[in-house]
């Protein structure tokens, strides 16, 4: 059995003239609702055994709160710029079989609409709006990465902030 977690870094400040797109960070809220989200992670054992993240700031910001969070060592953590601009599904697929290795879960954190057009073309099932900070298990029944084929995962987790704030 394979878990992959797909999760949409964090909210970020408004693009301004001054930075590149590549370059926004985390706003306060981001932060907030980033330790919120590792936290129930960590409740319901949602534990990766391997992060990759986008390599824009507001993607590795929020990968190394969750590491943090999760016990995982933020030098670990495998940056790939292109998370940023987005893998189509069979591209994705062979990145997870190169990194995945012998990990039963890996954490992927990213951006929409990217992380929203994954959950839906490898789960069977996951057709939800995907806000910042939303976090996408999806349980797949192979033993090895490259078994995986796409609309083939069963959604097992669906977190999001606003689940949890009145």
């Amino acid at each position: 059995m394979k878990r992959l977690f797909l999760v949409r870094h964090a909210k970020t400040e408004v693009l301004r003239y001054d930075i590149t797109d590549f370059q926004r960070n985390l706003k306060e809220r981001g932060i907030n609702d980033s330790n919120l989200i590792a936290n129930k992670l960590l409740l319901k054992d949602a534990i990766p055994n391997l992060i990759i993240s986008s390599t824009a700031n507001r993607a590795i910001q929020t990968a190394r709160l969750f590491a943090d969070i999760l016990n995982y060592q933020q030098e670990s953590i495998v940056q790939l710029d292109e998370l940023y601009d987005g893998f189509t599904t069979h591209e994705f697929l062979g990145m997870l079989d190169q990194y995945g290795n012998e990990n039963e879960s890996v954490m992927i954190f990213g951006h929409n609409p990217s992380i929203e057009y994954l959950a839906f073309n490898l789960s069977v099932e996951f057709y939800e709006y995907v806000p910042t900070c939303t976090v996408i298990g999806i349980e797949f029944d192979v033993n090895d990465w490259k078994d995986i084929e796409a609309r083939s995962g069963k959604v097992c987790l669906y977190e999001f902030p606003k689940k949890y704030k009145g």
